[in-house]
């Protein structure tokens, strides 16, 4: 499947496959936008895992977010994009701060969302999550992107002897993965994200699909039951024995998505054809 590059409004996005639309948000990544880079790989890899029978389109923040941006404006903007390049709601998926983002824009946007599914995500931040955000945008912050690379390495890393090894490798690396201004556009967003709370938004109404790993130490299975707590027609989903990052690449999470957000749709085709 060939992979197209293309922008839906200022956001930048990847396309790839054919079928029903699905919008996929990307996680917090030390790089804005999709162009071709250290992490273009990744990006189209996270693409075709979702196109079995969809059109994915694949956003990345943009560059450029100002700083001081909040969660309600940039999901204000992504729902803008959505309605100007789709005739009507969409599937919607979020993961990590592409998750926080997708509850935004289903809570306050609620037009422009037909089915939503959260991965690696929740209502707010959890404790271990917002401790090292915190930590990075402050070396960011300050200039030390090195220190910044090495932290969220590191952090990204198994628990281990391998945390060592990943912050030096951050260390090194850092500067061939991201410039200063893309550090400063990672710093942005999570800033926004620190002071996101979905217990404070309009009550999402679009059904919902939660799927975490059991081992997610940023959030963990009893966030994930709050979070669904807080979402009338959820339903969580816990791997076993998987982490925040390894969760998404299990293929019973992909069979999980696929069902989820096939249900209707034979349906709903069936109608649009009678109507034509």
């Amino acid at each position: 499947m060939d992979v197209r590059e293309g922008s839906m409004g200022e956001l930048p996005y990847l396309a790839i496959g054919s079928g029903r639309p699905l919008v996929v948000l990307a996680g917090l990544l030390p790089q804005a936008g999709v162009a071709r880079g250290p992490l273009r790989a990744e990006h189209e890899r996270t693409a075709r895992f979702f196109a079995h029978d969809r059109e994915v389109f694949y956003i990345n923040r943009r560059p450029g977010m100002p700083v001081g941006v909040t969660m309600a404006e940039v999901a204000a903007e992504h729902a803008d994009a959505i309605r100007e390049a789709f005739d009507g709601p969409v599937d919607l998926l979020g993961m990590s701060t592409g998750g926080s983002i997708a509850q935004q824009i289903a809570a306050e946007h609620p037009d422009v969302v037909r089915r939503l599914v959260l991965v690696s995500t929740g209502y707010r931040l959890g404790p271990a999550a917002k401790l090292v955000q915190r930590q990075v945008m402050a070396r960011v912050r300050r200039g030390a992107t090195r220190q910044a690379t090495a932290v969220f390495a590191a952090d990204l890393a198994p628990r281990g002897v391998l945390a060592l090894p990943a912050a030096l490798a951050g260390w090194l690396l850092g500067p061939r993965l991201s410039d200063t201004e893309g550090l400063s556009d990672m710093a942005t967003m999570a800033e926004a994200e620190d002071d996101f709370d979905l217990r404070r938004l309009p009550t999402i109404q679009a059904p919902t699909l939660i799927l975490g790993g059991e081992r997610d130490r940023y959030y963990g299975p009893e966030l994930f039951a709050e979070t669904a707590a807080l979402i009338p027609r959820s339903r969580v989903v816990i791997r076993p024995r998987r982490g925040h990052v390894s969760v998404l690449w299990s293929p019973r999470s992909r069979a999980e998505i696929q069902g989820f957000l096939n249900v209707g749709v034979s349906s709903e085709l069936s109608q649009t054809a009678t109507a034509k």
